[in-house]
C-alpha cells in the first residue's frame, strides 16, 4: 500500500530490477504469466509511470519493457517488503524453505 502497487506489479518490478529492458515474453516466462494476463498489468504500470513499453522496429510483435526513474526509485523503498511479509506468516525458516522447494517442484512438474 505504501508504494501504491499491487503484488503482481511488485513481482514485475523485481524482475526488471534484476534485468531491465526485457521483452514481455521474457517477463512472462519468469513469472509464469501469459501475455493476456501480463499486458493489462503492464499497461496499468505504464499509466503509473513505473515502466515504459518499446516496440521493436524490426519486429513490431516484440515489446520491450524498461523501468522509468520512478520505477527505479521504488527499489530502495521496497527493501522492507520481504521482512514485512515474513512477519505475517508463522512458518519457521525451515518450513519456508520446504514450502519453496515444494512450490518449485509443482511448477516444474518434477
Amino acid at each position: 500500500d505504501d508504494l501504491d502497487i499491487t503484488y503482481p506489479q511488485y513481482l514485475v518490478l523485481m524482475v526488471l530490477w534484476e534485468e531491465d529492458f526485457l521483452p514481455v515474453n521474457a517477463i512472462g516466462k519468469r513469472l509464469l504469466l501469459d501475455s493476456g494476463t501480463l499486458t493489462p498489468l503492464l499497461k496499468r504500470m505504464e499509466a503509473k509511470e513505473l515502466i515504459t513499453r518499446h516496440r521493436c522496429k524490426q519486429d513490431e510483435r516484440i515489446v520491450r519493457i524498461s523501468l522509468t526513474e520512478k520505477g527505479k526509485e521504488l527499489k530502495a523503498k521496497s527493501n522492507k517488503i520481504p521482512t514485512l511479509m515474513a512477519k505475517e506468516y508463522t512458518l519457521t525458516p525451515e518450513e519456508a524453505e520446504t514450502l519453496k522447494k515444494l512450490i518449485y517442484k509443482l511448477i516444474n512438474k518434477e
